[in-house]
């Protein structure tokens, strides 16, 4: 195999820290397992057939078996070149799941989609709609549109970028915001919250006009050529500004993807443009910590714990823990408590929850349990696919918590202070 790391030692200390391994309990269903399999195809002593694929597609790609791996085994790189050979195998089935995945790339069908269920809600259908795959990970009316009277202000309806409401406080750095497709159709007020939280720590926000997907969702799917042509797409963009000292995502699995930009195109006519923007991306916590940032004269008051979930994107493949932590504790006045097994997938992790609905509702109301068991107020995490999941799996469970960002945390304290 190509770029993969290390060979592995098949020393079994990944098994436990594997989501599907801790639900099925079968060897094939477990990184060493799924390594074996591929080892075997690459050797000609097993096919691709119906049963090997359905243990290489039920990996989640969350890292954590690369996170518990003592041998630097670059499983993600393993499993990755392994997708085209399953998108292709897939047929029908493929078709399907690629069709789903671009309704929730397409702002008209988002848009309608949020539409229904908003109306489902007002006729008493919310949580009955909660059960249908696809549909049931649509934000909630209350979540999709945070209020006013939440915000404190207008920043709903303001575009994007363009508000100046708050003016910096000094030059400081200069940043663009990676937008995102999905979570700036479904909860495009993190973005907002984003940006308002960069421009009160002085810190100026442009435009990027022509971004757009990252590419995860293809990459993952095994369409690397669109991957390709999306990363493509965004190095354009990246080129046309000038002076800017770092590119911002408010999710985590986008951040990872663009991060990743250095490798998808390696070897190619522009690996030296892919190395230089995968440097200047930053993860929102992971940048205000960096620079320091301006914490609230008045802490948010929960009635409650604020409990934190870690992002898989954000805690395996970006090492990043404690800044979205310092951010909460800023917010609320409180360190957050960990919502329990964060090294573990909520079952999110991209289109993995329409691909493979009943596994990840499994690994998602293991998430709820445990919120059920803490009794927190509020769940915080960092990346918009896992607050839609957990969200998901605490209106079926009656779990009344409310899930957030933890710059949106810090954004409402903002207001706060300044009332």
């Amino acid at each position: 195999m190509s770029d993969v790391g290390l060979p592995c030692v098949h020393c079994g200390l990944c098994l436990d820290t594997c989501p599907t391994y801790r639900l099925l309990g079968t060897e094939a269903d477990s990184p060493r397992g799924r390594i074996y399999i591929m080892e075997a195809i690459d050797r000609g002593e097993l096919e691709l057939d119906a049963q090997a694929a359905t243990h290489l597609s039920r990996c989640l790609g969350c890292l954590a078996c690369e996170t518990a791996c003592p041998s630097g085994v670059s499983f993600g790189r393993r499993i990755d070149e392994y997708r085209p050979k399953l998108a292709a195998r897939n047929g029908a089935e493929g078709i399907w799941k690629n069709a789903a995945q671009s309704v929730y790339t397409n702002p008209t069908l988002v848009d309608a989609g949020l539409r229904g269920t908003a109306i489902l809600e007002r006729l008493g259908f919310g949580d009955l709609r909660r059960h249908v795959p696809g549909l049931g990970l649509l934000p909630s009316s209350a979540t999709a549109a945070v209020t006013a009277h939440d915000h404190g202000c207008d920043w709903t309806v303001t575009p994007l970028h363009r508000s100046r409401t708050h003016q910096p406080l000094r030059a400081r750095l200069r940043v663009a915001l990676l937008a995102g497709c999905v979570g700036d159709q479904m909860m495009p007020q993190i973005n907002r919250d984003t940006v308002e939280v960069l421009q009160r720590n002085g810190i100026e926000v442009v435009e990027m006009p022509g971004q757009g997907c990252c590419g995860a969702l293809a990459l993952h799917s095994g369409r690397r050529d669109e991957a390709v042509m999306l990363a493509r797409a965004n190095l354009e963009a990246f080129a046309r500004i000038n002076d800017v000292d770092a590119f911002v995502s408010s999710a985590a699995g986008c951040g990872a993807m663009v991060r990743d930009y250095a490798h998808l195109l390696a070897g190619t006519d522009v690996e030296e443009e892919a190395q230089a923007f995968s440097a200047l991306c930053r993860d929102i916590c992971e940048l205000l910590v960096e620079v320091g940032f301006v914490a609230p004269s008045k802490p948010l008051i929960a009635a409650g714990p604020v409990a934190y979930h870690d992002a898989c994107h954000l805690l395996h493949a970006r090492g990043i823990a404690a800044a979205p932590r310092k951010v909460c504790e800023a917010a609320t006045g409180a360190p957050p408590i960990d919502l329990g097994e964060n090294s573990l997938c909520c079952g999110s992790a991209g289109s993995y929850n329409l691909d493979h609905p009943h596994l990840a509702e499994q690994l998602g109301r293991r998430k709820a349990s445990l919120a059920k068991e803490k009794s927190p107020t509020t769940v915080a995490v960092g990346n918009v696919g896992c607050m839609l999941q957990i969200e998901r799996a605490l209106a079926l469970q009656g779990v009344s918590a409310a899930v957030r960002h933890p710059v949106q945390l810090l954004a409402a304290a903002y207001r706060q202070s300044a009332a």
